[in-house]
């Protein structure tokens, strides 16, 4: 390990404790309706950015790729479901993929 990097690493941990912390000291206390709402966009968000690299590197796959993706974006605005916006994604790349797109 680099003597370099400890700077980064403890301020990692210094940030990553904190709001850690922050969340478990609420107790049994609500948080404002508005960072409640603002927290219930945090699954589909973090679903996009781990999804949204892979689907630009699609080489020969890159339409079934897309159309996949943009349907899926679509279902999720409309059912606001993450695993019905994985499922029907997934299919529609399964069968373009099937059909040779």
């Amino acid at each position: 390990m680099n003597i370099s990097n400890m700077p980064v690493i403890l301020a990692t941990a210094v940030i990553t404790y904190l709001t850690r912390y922050t969340g478990l000291s609420l107790g049994k206390r609500e948080p404002p309706p508005f960072i409640r709402n603002f927290l219930s966009y945090i699954p589909i968000a973090a679903f996009a950015a781990l999804v949204a690299p892979d689907v630009v590197q699609g080489g020969d796959e890159m339409f079934p790729r897309l159309l996949g993706a943009g349907i899926a974006a679509l279902i999720a605005y409309r059912v606001g479901k993450l695993w019905v916006c994985i499922a029907v994604g997934m299919k529609v790349y399964w069968l373009l993929r099937a059909l040779s797109f």
